[in-house]
């Protein structure tokens, strides 16, 4: 029970990867703070998570509005951890998309990101300890056709993490980027993306990897284990795999 009386931040904690993190914490009996936009799907989280014996506090936050993440982070003087997880992900060829989508995509998926990691990254320095786990994606690694803004605000995350690994390193603050592949969760449904569920990884399994990962050194976390096979093989024989994707754009 390695988390113990230590406090935890998730965003997008209402769902999907969020909502099996938060409940796989909670049976270390941690402090959590929970942050989402939906009240009552953050309710139903902040009971399950209490009666595995947890203590659980529940933030409504938009990241994609910036005094939302301002009141997200009042009164909070340590942390030991964030799970900085909220985000959005819309498919569709760029000539297609909505500019009001590409906008919400990278308010959530960047900015918003950007911004918890810069309030947290604040308490983390003046305490000199912590650890950030930024959730990126396979598209974040990977050149997806049909999710080219998608696979953007991610691949942007997978760079701003290089980053921010390095500035903070000497804070004794870790920070990883979690890569899933294809998650069953709510998030093809809320993009209206078509997609075979039959064949994706359970987010229980995220989840897993996300406990695994605390308070190590991991600089990418792959979620399923493939999803760092075809990252290598795209390192050095990127020609491959771009044929492989090209049929599938």
């Amino acid at each position: 029970m390695k988390l113990t009386n230590k406090t935890i931040l998730i965003t997008g904690a209402s769902s999907g990867i969020g909502k099996a993190t938060a409940i796989k914490f909670s049976f270390d009996k941690c402090n959590l703070i929970l942050a989402a936009r939906n009240l009552n799907d953050l309710n139903e989280v902040k009971k399950i998570c209490e009666e595995n014996g947890s203590s659980v506090k529940v933030v409504v936050c938009d990241v994609s509005k910036i005094d939302d993440i301002k009141k997200m982070f009042t009164g909070i003087t340590t942390l030991d951890a964030v799970f900085n997880n909220a985000g959005l992900g819309f498919d569709g060829k760029i000539f297609e998309q909505d500019i009001s989508k590409i906008k919400t995509l990278v308010d959530v998926n960047v900015l918003g990101m950007i911004l918890v990691t810069k309030y947290a990254s604040e308490i983390m320095v003046k305490q000199k300890f912590g650890h950030i786990i930024m959730t990126s994606s396979v598209a974040g690694l990977l050149p997806v056709p049909g999710f080219s803004v998608y696979s953007a605000t991610k691949w942007a995350i997978t760079g701003f993490t290089s980053s921010i690994r390095r500035e903070l390193l000497r804070n004794n603050v870790k920070v990883s980027s979690l890569h899933p592949g294809r998650i069953r969760t709510y998030f093809w449904k809320r993009g209206n993306i078509n997609s075979d569920e039959s064949t994706m990884t359970s987010a229980d399994s995220v989840a897993n990897a996300v406990y695994n990962a605390l308070f190590t050194n991991r600089y990418k976390i792959y979620v399923p284990f493939y999803v760092r096979v075809i990252y290598l093989v795209y390192r050095w024989i990127p020609g491959l795999v771009e044929l492989f994707l090209n049929n599938i754009g």
